[in-house]
């Protein structure tokens, strides 16, 4: 850090400043949020809170004046947004539906209402925005309690508020391969309207792509700004090594993983069987991704020594293929939730996660996603006996 504090700090600073020219007085930094706490001008009500993690990284590689103008406009939609609808007739047809990581919105302070909210895919979650001309609000269970409606009703209304055809939303601009990737790809661009990465929560819309990308679609979406699509090939495995990377350089992340259907159509996972020429990248993707959010959420788990479990690391490990693994311990005395991970260490030897299932009654701990598996004490010398027997090398 240097003597100005580090970047986080200067850029914080920054956005303060910008409050105070817009008239706002009483704005707090919180360095351990990297937010900052707002009271409007008016008082009353409860301060609101404006998350810096996304912003910071959007503006990472601005310009003095560019970096001015998207704070600007960030403060506009966050702290000064216009009012929002307050009845349930004004606000449905306002209803978008999105795709987020798992692990979205973690970190607000306790006591504040949580997102709407419902499992979409492994890893993903659906939640529901209201769109504004200028600002987008995401719906909590405070909304649900003022309109007097099920968060079924939320959801379902979102997606009907998203129309598609098999050719909607059109590619902006033209269709053009990804960097890096050895196939013929459609990239769908998002202008702030097309919602195109939620198109996947649309029933049938993934599986009405096969014409429009010559075979069996599959789907990547590594961030909010858009929607990859091709045919299944073989052809496809460098596309994930270009997704990879626009997923670590996204300033909102979603996904590592591709997508594609099933003989029903619903959409799913794509997967690559042990023997099938993308196995190794198809499981890369789905390693990094669980090790993302898995330490995403650990960095929000309880830290008291004391009193809280210990929320073991999901490690990435890498052979001299490149293809990858994942690893999580269990240590002996250590009150554990335990990640879901390929191999689990005893310490001297390691077993498959299937191995220890057979052996072992894992509960998942109630309340959390992605889930782990709460470790109370050491298995009986003779489980780890049998355990032993069945050690693998990864």
């Amino acid at each position: 850090m240097g003597i100005f504090g580090s970047r986080e700090d200067r850029f914080a600073r920054q956005v303060l400043t910008a409050l105070r020219d817009a008239g706002v007085a009483d704005a707090r930094y919180d360095r351990d949020q990297f937010a900052i706490h707002v009271r409007h001008p008016t008082g009353g009500g409860s301060p609101s809170i404006a998350y810096l993690g996304n912003i910071f990284r959007e503006c990472r590689d601005a310009g003095r004046e560019e970096r001015r103008e998207r704070i600007a406009r960030y403060l506009s939609a966050v702290v000064f947004p216009s009012g929002a609808p307050e009845t349930w007739d004004e606000v449905a047809p306002l209803l978008r539906p999105l795709l987020r990581a798992v692990t979205f919105g973690l970190g607000v302070p306790a006591g504040s209402p949580s997102l709407v909210r419902r499992p979409a895919l492994p890893m993903l979650d659906e939640v529901v925005a209201v769109d504004q001309p200028t600002s987008m609000m995401y719906v909590t269970t405070r909304q649900l309690e003022q309109w007097g409606v099920p968060a079924s009703l939320v959801h379902d209304r979102a997606r009907r508020n998203l129309p598609w055809s098999p050719t909607t939303p059109a590619p902006k601009p033209a269709p053009r391969p990804a960097a890096g990737a050895g196939a013929a790809v459609i990239r769908l661009v998002d202008d702030g309207d097309a919602y195109c990465a939620s198109h996947l929560l649309l029933p049938g819309w993934l599986a009405a792509q096969a014409g429009r990308v010559g075979g069996p679609p599959v789907a990547f979406v590594p961030d909010t700004t858009g929607l990859l699509l091709a045919a299944s090939s073989d052809g496809i495995a460098a596309l994930f090594g270009a997704v990879e990377q626009e997923y670590r350089d996204a300033a909102r992340p979603i996904s590592t993983m591709a997508y594609t259907v099933d003989a029903a159509g619903a959409v799913v996972p794509y997967e690559a069987p042990a023997g099938h020429p993308l196995h190794a990248v198809v499981h890369r993707s789905e390693v990094l991704m669980a090790a993302a959010e898995y330490g995403t959420q650990a960095a929000h788990l309880g830290t008291d020594t004391d009193t809280d479990p210990f929320a073991a690391t999901l490690t990435v490990a890498e052979r001299p293929d490149r293809s990858v693994f994942s690893l999580a311990t269990w240590t002996e005395g250590v009150d554990t939730l335990l990640p879901r991970a390929d191999y689990v260490s005893f310490g001297s030897f390691l077993v498959t996660w299937d191995t220890l299932t057979r052996e072992v009654d894992l509960d998942p701990e109630p309340g959390l996603a992605p889930e782990r598996f709460r470790l109370r004490g050491w298995p009986h010398p003779g489980v780890v006996a049998r355990l032993r027997a069945a050690a693998v090398t990864p």
